[in-house]
C-alpha cells in the first residue's frame, strides 16, 4: 500500500524529483562530513595528548675511541674537556667526529680546574704555583692556534696552599662563587664585581665569605638558592645552612638513615639525598620567619643497589647509575622513573670514576679510552593523570600547592603544570557570567513571550539576537580597557545601583497599578516599557546620591578602602568585569532558546488557566514555566557551555592569573586562554605541548558532552509538549 507520501512524490515533475533529490544527498553528506569532522578532531586530540601519559624516554647509544684516561667535563652536548696525564695539557674532543681533537693550550700549568655546570664559559683555574684565576667569558673554541685570542681572566690571585679540588658557581652575571677543598677546611670565596664611584671601569673583589672545619665533609659542602648560601650534611642526616654573613641554620633529615650520596639539583633550590636503604629523598628549599628550612617533597625508592654515581643532569630530575651498566632517571618534575640499560655492562675498575654527566645525558668509560655516549630525548615524558589535578610539593613553598607555570622564572626551574586552577578559572568565569546572565535573560524570555504585545514582541527578540552579532573581541577590548578602570573607582555605585534597582520597580509596580484607567497584564505595552526604564533610571539616580554621601566623609574608594580596612584583595581585572561582559555575550544565546521553549508550549494549557480564573503571571509562573523547565534548563546549559568555550573575553579582561581563589573580587585564568596564549609559542612535541593538547581535549569533552545533552533535553522538551 502506496503512503500519500510516495503518491505526492511521484506526482512530481522530473525535475522537481532530481532536485529533491540532489538536496536529500546534499544534506546527508554535509551531516556526515560534520560527524566526520567532530570525531577526527576528538581523534587527534587523544593521539596528541596520548604521549603524555604513555611515551617511553628515547635515547642514543654511540661508542668513542678517546685518547685519555682522566676524568672529562662536558662542555656542551659535543664537546667535552680532558687533561692528558702525560703532559698535563687539556684537550677539548669533539665526540661528533671521535677523529677530531680540538687542542687547548692556552691554560699554562693547571693542575686544578673547574667548569660552571650552568655555564661552560665560567671557568676557574690554579696552577702550580697556587695562583687562582677566574674567567668569566672564557671561549673554548677559538679555532686553530694561529687565530686563537688572549683570553685574560677577570681576577688571579695567590692562595696560600693547593686544594684538593674546587668547584664554581656563577650568581646573577655579577658575582661568582668558589669552592676550594682543603684536607682540613672548606673555603667558600666570593668574587664580585664593582663600579667605582668615579671611573666607569668595572673591578672584581675577591674575598673569603666562610671556611669551614674539618668537621665538615668536603664531598657534601654544596653551593644551594643559586650560590646564596652553602650546605653542609653529615652521613648521620645532620645538616647546616649558612647564608654568608648573615648567619647559619641547622637541622636535621629525620627520615634519612645513612647518607651515601648528596646531589643538589638543577634548580639550585632542590636537594636529593640517597640513604642506606638506596632510598632517594628530596627536599626543597623555602623560607619561613625564622629562616631557609628543608622540607621533604617526595621520595622514590631504586631498583638497584648497588650504585656507583649519582648526577643531577640540567635537563632535570636526577641519573643514578649502577656497577652493572644500568641508569635510572628519576623525573622529578613529573614524578616518574625511567630505567635505561647499556648494551655493554662490563664498565672501567680504574681508580678514577667511570660515569660522566653531560648536557643531554651521561658518557661512561667502558674500557681503557673507549667511551659510551647515551642522550636521552627529554621532549617526551610520561607522567600520571592524576598529578595534573593534584597538590604537589614543589620548591620554595613550605605547603602542596596547586600552581600552573609552564614557563619557569628562570631556565633551572621546573616547570609546574597543575591544571586544576585553570579548571576553577573556567568554571568561576562561567558560574559569574550565568549568575548575571540567566537571571536576566529568562525574565526576558517570559516578558518578551506574555507580557509583550505581538507587535513588540517581534520587534525585540531579533533585536537581543543581534546581540550575539558583536565580535567577542570588542567586548573584551571594552572590558580590559575601560569597564575594568572605571569599576574600580565606582564600585560602590554599582553595588547600590544592583539593590536599588529591585526596591525602585517593585515600587513602580504598586504605582502603576494605582494609576486610574484598565491597566491589565494583558495589555502591556511600550508605555509600559518606558515606566520600567524610568524606574530604573530612578534606581540609577538614588545609587549615585547613596555613593556619594559615603564618600564624601572619606577620602578612600570603596575598594581602597576595602583593601585598607578589612585587608580584602582587589584585582583590577577580576571575575566582576568577566561575570558582566561575558553574561551580555551569553544572553543572546539563553534569550533565544528559552523564548522557543516558551512559546513551544501549548496555547490551550495557558487558555485554561486563565479560564479558571488566573492572571496572566500565575499562568505562566504555574502552568507555562514547568511545562519549558526542560528548554529553559536547555537554554542555562547552552549558555554555559558558551561561557566556557569563550576565550577573547576571558583573554582581555581576567588578569590571566592562575590562582585557586574563587572570590569575585580576584582574577582567573581559563582552559581557553591558556591555549590562546601558550599554543603559538609552545615547542612541539615539548611535554608542555602534550599539556596543552590535553587542555584542549578536556575542553573539547566538556563543551560537547555539554551541549549533547541540552540537545537531547531540548528534544525531550518537543516530544513531551507534542502528547499535551
Amino acid at each position: 500500500m502506496k503512503s500519500r507520501y510516495t503518491d505526492a512524490r511521484s506526482a512530481l515533475a522530473p525535475s522537481r524529483r532530481w532536485a529533491d533529490r540532489i538536496v536529500t544527498v546534499a544534506v546527508t553528506t554535509g551531516a556526515t562530513l560534520v560527524l566526520l569532522a567532530i570525531a577526527s578532531i576528538f581523534l587527534f586530540l587523544i593521539w596528541a595528548s596520548w604521549p603524555l601519559f604513555w611515551a617511553d624516554t628515547r635515547s642514543e647509544i654511540n661508542t668513542y675511541n678517546l685518547d685519555t684516561h682522566s676524568p672529562v667535563v662536558a662542555l656542551n652536548e659535543t664537546q667535552y674537556l680532558a687533561q692528558d696525564t702525560a703532559s698535563g695539557e687539556f684537550k677539548v674532543f669533539a665526540l661528533g667526529n671521535p677523529g677530531e681533537q680540538k687542542y687547548q693550550d692556552t691554560l699554562g700549568n693547571v693542575v686544578r680546574l673547574a667548569v660552571d655546570e650552568q655555564s661552560a664559559s665560567v671557568l676557574v683555574t690554579v696552577t702550580t704555583d697556587g695562583v687562582l684565576r677566574l674567567y668569566s667569558d672564557y671561549d673554548w673554541f677559538v679555532g686553530d692556534s694561529s687565530a686563537q685570542k688572549v683570553q685574560q681572566p677577570i681576577i688571579s690571585q695567590q692562595l696560600a696552599a693547593l686544594p684538593e679540588a674546587l668547584r664554581v658557581q656563577g650568581q646573577n652575571n655579577d658575582a661568582f662563587n668558589i669552592l676550594l677543598y682543603y684536607e682540613d677546611r672548606v673555603e667558600w670565596l666570593v668574587a664580585r664585581s664593582e663600579r667605582g664611584p668615579v671611573s666607569q671601569s668595572t673591578q672584581v673583589s675577591l674575598r673569603q665569605q666562610l671556611s669551614l672545619d674539618a668537621g665538615h665533609e668536603p664531598s657534601r659542602v654544596h653551593f644551594i638558592g643559586q650560590g646564596g648560601m652553602l650546605l653542609s650534611v653529615a652521613k648521620d642526616g645532620r645538616y647546616w645552612l649558612y647564608q654568608g654573613d648573615s648567619g647559619m641554620s641547622a637541622g636535621r633529615f629525620s627520615d634519612v638513615t645513612e647518607l651515601t650520596f648528596v646531589r643538589v639539583l638543577r634548580s639550585s633550590y632542590g636537594i636529593a639525598l640517597i640513604d642506606s636503604n638506596t632510598l632517594v629523598h628530596i627536599y626543597g628549599l623555602s623560607f619561613d620567619d625564622q629562616g631557609p628550612v628543608l622540607s621533604l617533597l617526595d621520595q622514590y625508592p631504586l631498583t638497584d643497589a648497588e650504585l656507583t654515581e649519582v648526577f643531577a643532569p640540567p635537563f632535570g630530575g636526577l641519573m643514578v647509575a649502577s656497577s652493572s651498566g644500568n641508569l635510572e632517571w628519576i623525573d622529578t618534575d613529573f614524578q616518574s622513573q625511567q630505567y635505561l640499560s647499556l648494551p655493554q655492562p662490563s664498565l672501567s675498575h680504574e681508580s678514577q670514576p667511570a660515569w660522566y654527566m653531560t648536557p643531554d645525558g651521561v658518557i661512561v668509560r667502558v674500557t681503557g679510552d673507549e667511551f659510551m655516549s647515551l642522550k636521552i630525548d627529554t621532549r617526551e615524558r610520561s607522567l600520571r593523570i592524576l598529578s595534573l589535578f593534584e597538590r604537589r610539593m614543589y620548591e620554595g613553598y613550605e605547603d602542596p600547592q596547586y600552581i600552573w607555570q609552564s614557563m619557569p622564572l628562570t631556565p633551572t626551574a621546573e616547570s609546574k603544570f597543575s591544571i586544576t586552577p585553570l579548571i576553577l578559572g573556567t568554571v568561576k568565569a562561567a558560574f559569574y557570567s550565568l549568575l548575571f546572565a540567566a537571571p536576566l535573560a529568562i525574565a526576558a524570555a517570559i516578558f518578551t513571550s506574555y507580557f509583550l504585545t505581538a507587535d513588540l514582541r517581534g520587534r525585540i527578540k531579533p533585536l537581543v539576537e543581534l546581540l550575539a552579532a558583536i565580535p567577542t573581541v570588542i567586548l573584551g577590548l571594552v572590558a580590559g580597557l575601560w569597564l575594568a578602570p572605571w569599576l574600580e573607582q565606582h564600585l560602590g555605585l554599582i553595588i547600590s545601583f544592583v539593590m536599588a534597582v529591585p526596591f525602585c520597580l517593585y515600587l513602580a509596580s504598586i504605582i502603576w497599578r494605582l494609576l486610574p484607567g484598565n491597566r491589565t497584564e494583558a495589555r502591556l505595552s511600550s508605555f509600559e516599557l518606558l515606566f520600567s526604564a524610568a524606574a530604573i533610571a530612578f534606581a540609577l539616580l538614588i545609587a549615585s546620591a547613596l555613593s556619594e554621601l559615603a564618600a564624601s566623609g572619606t577620602s578612600h574608594t570603596l575598594v581602597s578602602y576595602v583593601a585598607h580596612e578589612w585587608d580584602i584583595e582587589y584585582e583590577q581585572r577580576n571575575a566582576i568585569v568577566v561575570g558582566l561582559v561575558m553574561g551580555f555575550a551569553v544572553i543572546p544565546t539563553i534569550y533565544s532558546i528559552a523564548e522557543d521553549a516558551l512559546a513551544a508550549v501549548p496555547p490551550h494549557l495557558r487558555e485554561g488557566a486563565l479560564a479558571m480564573g488566573a492572571s496572566e503571571w500565575q499562568a505562566a509562573k504555574s502552568v507555562v514555566l514547568p511545562t519549558a523547565a526542560p528548554g529553559i534548563l536547555s537554554a542555562v546549559m547552552m549558555g554555559f557551555a558558551r561561557a566556557v568555550g569563550e576565550t577573547m573575553i576571558v583573554l582581555m579582561a581576567t588578569g590571566n592569573t592562575a590562582t585557586m581563589d574563587p572570590s569575585l573580587l580576584t582574577g582567573l585564568r581559563t582552559l581557553s586562554a591558556t591555549l590562546a596564549l601558550e599554543m603559538p609559542e609552545v615547542v612541539s612535541d615539548s611535554v608542555h605541548f602534550h599539556v596543552l593538547m590535553f587542555i584542549a581535549l578536556l575542553l573539547f569533552l566538556f563543551t560537547f558532552v555539554l551541549n549533547s545533552v541540552a540537545e537531547w533535553v531540548r528534544t525531550r522538551l518537543r516530544e513531551r509538549v507534542a502528547q499535551l
